[in-house]
């Protein structure tokens, strides 16, 4: 059976917002008291959508719920669905009883933000940042029970930031070269990503001595 119960909010996400969209409220623009991570889609919403597009698609097994779950739970938690609102703001989004403000008029509010070029350059950053390997991300380790990987890069956390950069290349927005080589923890393995184009190639072999092999990651 599907797993409905709402996840937490993880904190690497809440440092993912505040890292592309700053610390101040979309809504209403205060930065005191510290705004909060808001969700565009809420979670019910989020499990209805999921329910819809699965629904007789496979039998259900522990294998496919565990897959479903793992879909809603990153469909749920992506930096594409959240956004910073000060705790006034997102009461008033989240209240049933509130008409001030809804889905709408956040989705606006986060499309808006994301073609300010100072928004577009802190996401070029957290491209950046996410392709080098976040720390204590890696689950690997060696007999000891010590990790064997310090960082680890995680692609599928790209499309929402890869996106809203491309479209601003495309506007004409002055973001710099669209063409940059990210180096990651791993030795002999970089990244080369087309922010104009919105495609990351994981290549092998060091940046400065020309790549052995590359792989289109997205």
């Amino acid at each position: 059976m599907m797993n409905t119960v709402r996840p937490r909010n993880p904190d690497v996400l809440l440092r993912a917002v505040r890292m592309i969209f700053g610390v101040s409220c979309l809504r209403c623009g205060i930065s005191r008291p510290d705004p909060v991570m808001a969700h565009i889609r809420n979670w019910p919403g989020t499990l209805k959508v999921v329910t819809t597009k699965m629904k007789g698609s496979v039998p259900e097994t522990e294998k496919f719920t565990k897959v479903i779950d793992e879909y809603t739970y990153s469909l749920f938690h992506n930096i594409g669905n959240v956004l910073p609102l000060c705790p006034n703001c997102h009461a008033l989004f989240d209240g049933a009883k509130y008409t001030e403000s809804d889905e709408r008029e956040i989705r606006q509010l986060r499309d808006e933000a994301v073609r300010q070029p100072e928004v577009l350059e802190q996401a070029i950053a957290y491209i950046r940042a996410e392709l080098a390997g976040r720390t204590n991300r890696c689950s690997h380790k060696d007999e000891a029970g010590d990790r064997l990987h310090t960082r680890r890069t995680d692609t599928s956390a790209l499309g929402a930031p890869l996106t809203w950069v491309m479209n601003g290349f495309r506007r004409g927005l002055d973001l710099g070269d669209p063409n940059i080589v990210v180096n990651t923890a791993t030795p002999g393995q970089h990244y080369h990503v087309a922010l104009d184009r919105g495609s990351v190639d994981q290549c092998f072999g060091t940046s400065d001595s020309g790549c052995s092999d590359s792989e289109l990651v997205v």
